[in-house]
């Protein structure tokens, strides 16, 4: 959950995927050989554990450096185990089927990871099959950044202070739209902090700073002031 006031203008995810062996004096569960396991076939016993931790931070408007404000922690999940043949070769499938079962508790937040967390957990555990192990603890933990720009409260407030005045719809109108090669693919429109990509319109202010069309023409109904340098566009 967001801290009390705090206005989120970008959000990004990095998941964290740590599997270590686990000694005969930390195992956690024997696993039962079912039938389809046969005793002269090695196995390995994984325990997935999954957590959620949210960062919020504040991006000062004049030197853009991020300060933290909050940090959540949610851990709920309960440990899951899934048993696998070490000669397996469906591991993806099999590991795709049990972490979606879990995931399902934080299907929102974990979405955009999903396969990465499978692909990523897949590959260490591969480089770990040799080593003559049969039980291993994996932990998956979801990082979820907050960024709330400062530079975007310090133009609404001054808006606000001067009066919410939108730009007029003629200048709004008479802007120019960019050609797909003058975008620069690192650019960000400086309203919804996303790239500017070469699939979306982009629009250019007089004083040349670039925004999404859709994103600018919301802002100028509302405040005549460029997000960026506060250039004022016509009122009338």
């Amino acid at each position: 959950m967001l801290p009390t006031g705090f206005v989120c203008h970008r959000c990004f995810k990095r998941s964290l995927i740590s599997v270590k062996p686990i000694s005969k004096q930390e195992k956690l569960i024997t696993p039962p050989i079912a039938s389809s396991y046969s005793s002269s076939l090695p196995y390995l016993t994984i325990h997935f554990n999954f957590s959620v931790i949210q960062q919020f931070s504040y991006i000062q408007p004049n030197d853009l450096e991020s300060i933290c404000v909050g940090r959540t922690w949610d851990g709920s999940t309960k440990p899951t185990q899934i048993v696998i043949h070490l000669s397996d070769t469906k591991l993806y499938q099999r590991l795709d089927c049990a972490i979606s079962e879990v995931l399902m508790l934080f299907k929102d937040e974990f979405e955009d990871e999903h396969h990465a967390i499978i692909e990523r957990t897949t590959h260490k555990l591969q480089g770990m099959m040799t080593t003559g192990m049969s039980e291993v603890s994996a932990n998956v933990t979801l990082l979820i950044y907050h960024e709330c720009d400062g530079r975007i409260l310090l133009a609404l407030e001054e808006s606000s202070t001067y009066g919410m005045v939108p730009a007029s719809k003629s200048s709004i109108q008479l802007l120019e739209p960019m050609e797909a090669d003058e975008i620069n693919s690192n650019d960000e429109c400086m309203v919804c902090l996303d790239e500017l990509g070469e699939e979306t319109q982009v629009l250019r202010l007089p004083c040349s700073h670039m925004f999404h069309a859709e994103c600018i023409i919301k802002w100028l109904e509302k405040s005549h002031y460029c997000p960026l340098c506060r250039y004022e566009m016509p009122t009338h």
